[in-house]
């Protein structure tokens, strides 16, 4: 089910950022379209998605921390 959900997030103009972790811009229709799509899938009783809407002020004090080095900004 997770490579179903990655191809789904992928599809809509997400980015991957980690094994399980998206990202992306999205107006909040097609954040409620996303939503829709993903509430249809045959999601067993312990599987869960969590959506995290970052708003632009949040998002630029992201930290990204690589060997020896500090990077700020969006991923």
């Amino acid at each position: 089910m997770r490579l179903k959900i990655a191809e789904i997030l992928k599809d809509l103009g997400l980015v991957r950022i980690q094994k399980s972790a998206f990202i992306g811009e999205m107006t909040s229709q097609e954040r409620e379209d996303m939503e829709e799509v993903l509430r249809r899938l045959d999601l067993s009783p312990s599987d869960r998605i969590d959506v995290f809407p970052i708003c632009d002020r949040d998002l630029k004090m992201h930290a990204h921390i690589r060997r020896g080095r500090v990077e700020r900004g969006p991923p």
